[in-house]
């Protein structure tokens, strides 16, 4: 795991347990490094991450302060599937329906950013929650940028493999969401009736260096999906 988004997790825990108090000034940016034996640049990562969900508050000349009601974490399409819904006690399990490296065509080099010609992951999966067949994943992945992906790890989980394997940091990710209608192999996979309206979540996820490594569409049934962010306001330096 990198330092800061341990960093990250440890300051987190201490607001979660209460050690630092709602409203409460965060220790000076000096004294945090130097406990955690990291750059001042680190443990900005890690706080940049507070902020980002919410939890934090920077003030400018003022130091950061801790909200005074800290929200849960917003539920983060980054973590995967597989982990977004086992943090909430539930259990995932899944289904590869095609798994394949194919030839970019001008559609899909288009979804990645690659060029025509470049092998690419075709991967659909089914992914049920508490034995419930709950989403459809279609995905592209570039070879070059995950390399050595297997079906047993589509199986369990790509976004852990990309981090605890190839110890790549997953960074952002662009998402649309729409509303569409199960086709009759979608229905069967779904065990739902036919035409039922889905929920679908295109999606467009970097790494740490910018790369572009997934374009998927994740189609989930209407009363499964739960989508929860933070909007923080930007701070603009005069």
């Amino acid at each position: 795991m990198s330092k800061y988004k341990d960093i990250y997790q440890q300051l987190k825990a201490r607001i979660d347990s209460g050690q630092y108090c709602a409203s409460e000034k965060l220790p000076e940016g000096k004294k945090l490094a130097a406990e955690f034996e990291c750059s001042e640049i680190t443990l900005k990562k890690a706080m940049d991450i507070l902020v980002k969900e919410g939890i934090v508050v920077r003030k400018r000349g003022s130091g950061s302060f801790i909200k005074s009601t800290p929200p849960q974490q917003p539920d983060t399409h980054l973590q995967g599937t597989k982990l977004r819904y086992e943090g909430t006690g539930k259990t995932v399990t899944t289904k590869v329906m095609r798994f394949r490296i194919v030839e970019a065509d001008v559609n899909t080099a288009e979804l990645v950013c690659g060029q025509l010609g470049d092998h690419l992951y075709e991967i659909v999966r089914v992914r049920s929650v508490d034995d419930q067949p709950t989403i459809i994943e279609y995905t592209y992945m570039p070879v070059t940028v995950v390399p050595g992906l297997t079906l047993e790890q589509a199986e369990d989980s790509i976004y852990g493999y990309i981090t605890d394997t190839l110890k790549q940091g997953i960074h952002s990710a662009n998402l649309t969401i729409t509303i569409d209608h199960a086709d009759e192999q979608e229905s069967q996979w779904l065990a739902i009736s036919g035409g039922e309206h889905l929920v679908n979540v295109s999606q467009r996820a970097y790494l740490d260096n910018g790369q572009l490594f997934e374009h998927s569409v994740a189609k989930h049934t209407c009363e499964s999906f739960k989508l929860s962010t933070t909007y923080v306001k930007s701070v603009q330096l005069k």
